[in-house]
């Protein structure tokens, strides 16, 4: 009789688990998702749809958002969050990868290359240039972007061609040398002094110098500047490097100082400058403007002759390594959503961003929005193309030479203070 009780109490108890485990498995995953942009109002809106979208079309999961207009206030919730030892199932880092470095010190990421080298299809969605940034000595993987930085430089055509820089077609000449640029610089300045309609050539700010010209220039000068620009070097004593800062007192003699990127933007976008060093995302309010029909973009030139671009990947998702299987395979469902061909289209023809997915075909994106999809082309026929400082330099060698850079294009012992505080970097690196 006891046995028989034992095996009833037994079936009941295994009936009860089985149910309780269904009833798991059947109810949907929860994920927290931190995001900003920092784009237009209008983007920021569609990225929302976006996500919104994700979360309608898979029942089996609910996808909480915690939106913000500015993305560094995104990351810096969530860089608080992990200061408590605490980490949403995903963060957008949208480029700022500080909280990358942060949650992998703290052991908290997943390891995406493990899922998509058991993934093909995954594995498919991937950039090669993802890939080669992101992928650490020990095979590991922690972020992905859905969008790549491609740069390179806005001008105004219109003012190209009325000021005689122009082709044998009378079309806008774009400089393939350095040399070149400032003949073209000099020949606005020359047409400006007859027209008074630009306050400048063009307009910079601190991180326009730092983040969008200096590796262009530097990659732009010399084999050996290739070299220095393509990775951290053992020393910033070579004749490139020097060559390379003396000569920002050119770039800088063209220019208006200014506060914000804002400010550049404005001063191109209402014709007062003729040039706007930034990227191809920047398609998305040129389009929109009474002037889009007037600009064009264009790559950097070298003193070789070739053109010269960015197309590099910025840290994107990362996804917090949970002890439940299910909230992580989520998470990649969703990477593998926002990677996929169709949104990756949409991210590009509605919010102007150059797709990390490099299946999607440009023709498409040109045939809906030809300001992007001209300047991805542009861009991708660049014969040399470059990742971005901040993916190359450490953050401390950006720092230094944001500071100096201005002092040491005109002054030969701060040229000296520069490079030797940048190899005490590199040696405590």
């Amino acid at each position: 009789m006891r046995k028989r009780i034992l095996l009833i109490l037994t079936l009941a108890l295994s009936i009860i688990l089985s149910a309780c485990q269904m009833k798991e498995e059947t109810e949907p995953v929860h994920l927290s998702f931190i995001h900003g942009w920092g784009g237009t109002l209008r983007a920021h809106a569609i990225m929302q749809e976006i996500y919104d979208d994700f979360d309608a079309n898979n029942v089996d999961i609910i996808l909480s958002s915690q939106p913000s207009s500015d993305s560094s206030i995104a990351v810096e919730k969530a860089n608080d969050l992990l200061a408590l030892d605490e980490m949403p199932n995903i963060v957008s880092t949208n480029g700022q990868s500080f909280y990358v470095e942060n949650a992998i010190k703290r052991e908290k990421l997943l390891n995406l290359m493990s899922y998509m080298r058991e993934d093909a299809e995954f594995m498919k969605l991937i950039h090669p240039s993802v890939l080669s940034v992101w992928t650490n000595t020990d095979g590991s993987l922690y972020t992905l972007p859905d969008a790549l930085e491609v740069m390179g430089f806005w001008y105004n055509k219109k003012y190209f061609i009325e000021a005689g820089i122009v082709d044998q077609n009378g079309e806008a000449l774009v400089p393939r040398t350095w040399d070149e640029f400032y003949e073209v610089c000099e020949k606005l300045e020359q047409w400006n002094e007859k027209t008074k309609v630009l306050s400048s050539v063009y307009a910079l700010e601190n991180v326009q110098v730092v983040e969008n010209l200096f590796l262009a220039r530097l990659g732009g000068e010399s084999t050996e500047g290739l070299v220095l620009a393509s990775g951290m070097p053992d020393s910033f004593d070579t004749e490139a490097f020097r060559i390379v800062v003396n000569d920002f007192s050119n770039i800088f003699k063209y220019s208006k100082n200014t506060d914000s990127l804002e400010n550049a933007r404005q001063y191109f976008m209402e014709g007062s400058t003729a040039m706007y060093f930034n990227g191809v995302w920047e398609s998305e309010i040129i389009r929109n403007s009474e002037r889009s029909e007037e600009i064009a973009y264009a790559n950097y030139p070298t003193n070789y002759g070739m053109e010269l671009s960015y197309v590099s990947p910025s840290s994107g998702y990362v996804i917090y390594a949970s002890p439940d299987k299910r909230e992580n395979d989520a998470a990649i469902r969703f990477l593998k959503y926002m990677l996929s061909s169709e949104i990756q289209t949409r991210l590009a023809t509605e919010t102007g961003q150059a797709p990390s997915n490099p299946n999607v075909d440009n023709k498409v994106i040109a045939e809906e929005y030809p300001l992007l999809g001209n300047a991805l082309e542009t861009a991708h026929r660049a014969e040399i193309q470059l990742k971005t400082i901040t993916s190359v330099w450490n953050s401390e060698v950006i720092d230094c030479i944001s500071t100096s850079i201005e002092a040491a294009s005109v002054d030969p012992e701060e040229l000296e203070k520069m490079i030797q505080k940048l190899n005490e970097i590199n040696i405590i690196e």
